[in-house]
């Protein structure tokens, strides 16, 4: 199923720095770029939205990604540990990979880990390191293939 990977990705929706990254991604987003499962098979433009709530450390998040006319529900938390750098939460797609638990940074003004899912149709590996960037009212994702990490798997920017 196309999407798998770019909504793994989504597993991010989280930010950099401190906690209070994590409220200034409170409210709605919508994005577009381009992702792609395998890096085998060809970008597919993407269009997002998200509305993302903010209290005590903790980001939930819903959404919907459209590509080629066909609509995913998403859905997650993250939460900033108080006194550390690392953010943890799950995400979920019930149309593709399921269910995933995050673990990650926050370091310099980005947030990254790595994403690890096993594909529900293929029993494929998907393995790829995922950054965002926040910069006031945009946020800025792209995740990288694990294997080979010049390999740009997708390329997405958010705005308020």
């Amino acid at each position: 199923m196309k999407l798998r990977a770019i909504l793994a990705l989504f597993l991010l929706l989280s930010a950099p720095t401190s906690a209070n990254m994590l409220a200034a991604l409170n409210g709605a987003w919508s994005g577009g770029g381009w992702a792609r499962e395998t890096p085998d098979i060809a970008r597919e433009a993407l269009r997002c939205r998200l509305k993302n709530t903010y209290k005590a450390n903790v980001l939930t998040a819903s959404g919907r990604c459209v590509e080629s006319g066909r609509k995913i529900s998403l859905s997650g938390e993250l939460k900033s540990e108080v006194g550390s750098d690392k953010i943890s939460g799950h995400w979920s797609n019930p149309d593709g990979l399921g269910a995933v638990q995050i673990i990650g940074v926050q370091c310099d003004g980005i947030l990254a880990f790595l994403v690890r899912a096993k594909d529900p149709e293929t029993g494929r590996q998907i393995a790829q390191y995922v950054e965002w960037r926040i910069d006031g009212a945009s946020v800025h994702l792209r995740a990288f293939d694990r294997a080979n990490p010049s390999l740009i798997m997708s390329d997405i920017r958010f705005t308020r």
